[in-house]
């Protein structure tokens, strides 16, 4: 718990981090169906930082997000719950909060040389321009479609999250999901083409082009065959395909796990 409070690598810069977790969060879940994988994150950032302090934010009040709130305490003790009492405050007091406290980071005049913020919003440009004034570097990593162009022309430089290939994974444990299932509860029967793109879409609340695209890409790397099925109506059977799963491919690659 807490490890990268626990050793220094002098060969590497010296990191603070700052989270919206409630861009982070909301950000996955209305525009992607996923859900933030801080530890993978944080695991990215300790390759090349050595982080000196991560501070995650948000208001975890909301059923949803307040789920969240004892798997954030375990990877840092300065996890900042955002709620507020008073009435017509909004999600911008958030920001004012996270402001606060990057202000009062710098101003503290430590050795942080890197400045790492997991945010898109527009409100924290200039704080990031007066960062590069005190020449400081300005990592900011923002969800996708949630990310303020203006914060992205300030910072030293950005990361659009999730990563292609995280959201394409995803979209493959979806799909393996839903075809182990099936193979768990009817081993006999073969899915079909069109009716698995149907059920993981439903299922998952996630638009069918793009388990349509994941499921297209697993076909065309031979990991799923696709194979007509046996029968004396041909009109019918050649409109129906089936799936063919070759599962011990898929574990000896690393895609899929029982």
């Amino acid at each position: 718990m807490f490890e990268f409070l626990k050793k220094r690598d002098h060969d590497k810069p010296v990191a603070v981090v700052f989270v919206d977790y409630e861009h982070w969060y909301y950000g996955y879940h209305n525009k992607v169906r996923m859900k933030p994988n801080v530890e993978e994150w944080i695991d990215e950032l300790k390759q090349e930082y050595e982080i000196d302090k991560l501070y995650i934010f948000g208001d975890f009040s909301e059923p949803k997000i307040g789920h969240e709130l004892e798997k954030l305490k375990t990877l840092t003790s300065h996890v900042i719950h955002t709620a507020s009492t008073k009435e017509g405050v909004d999600k911008d007091f958030t920001d004012v909060i996270i402001l606060d406290y990057i202000y009062r980071n710098i101003a503290e005049k430590n050795n942080d040389e890197v400045y790492i913020l997991f945010t898109g919003d527009a409100h924290f440009t200039k704080v990031a321009e007066y960062l590069k004034e005190k020449n400081k570097k300005v990592i900011v990593y923002g969800v996708r479609f949630s990310f303020s162009n203006a914060l992205k022309s300030v910072a030293t430089s950005y990361v659009e999250m999730p990563r292609q290939e995280q959201e394409r994974n995803h979209y493959n444990d979806l799909v393996l999901a839903s075809l182990a299932h099936l193979r768990e509860k009817h081993a006999s029967r073969k899915p079909s083409y069109w009716k698995t793109i149907e059920n993981v879409a439903s299922y998952n609340h996630v638009p069918k082009s793009r388990v349509k695209l994941a499921l297209d890409g697993m076909i065309s790397q031979k990991y799923i065959e696709v194979i007509a099925p046996s029968g004396k109506n041909k009109s019918q059977t050649k409109k129906l395909k089936l799936l063919e799963v070759d599962w011990e491919r898929l574990e000896a690659d690393g895609l899929w796990s029982e």
